[in-house]
């Protein structure tokens, strides 16, 4: 049987940061979340559903959140707040 991991946490966490600012580096998104061990495919994940979409720039992507990505967060956030209760 294989693990899998939960990564809604890690995805919310990215959100909230780009919510924040709108858009950053890849790189300034890892340094600020240090807790978790991001790299480039968690973001490309992420594109694939739909949450960021990535553009090159200079020497890396830039990340930018989605209409889907915050409504992502808002309901996983929401959806956190009534199990917690």
């Amino acid at each position: 049987m294989r693990a899998v991991d939960d990564s809604r946490p890690k995805y919310a966490a990215i959100m909230r940061v780009l919510l924040a600012w709108k858009q950053l580096p890849e790189s300034d998104v890892s340094r600020m979340l240090h807790n978790y061990f991001l790299i480039t495919d968690d973001f490309r994940e992420m594109e694939d559903q739909g949450y960021i979409t990535m553009a090159f720039s200079g020497d890396e992507y830039m990340i930018v959140p989605t209409l889907l990505g915050r409504l992502w967060l808002e309901q996983y956030e929401t959806g956190e707040a009534s199990n917690g209760k």
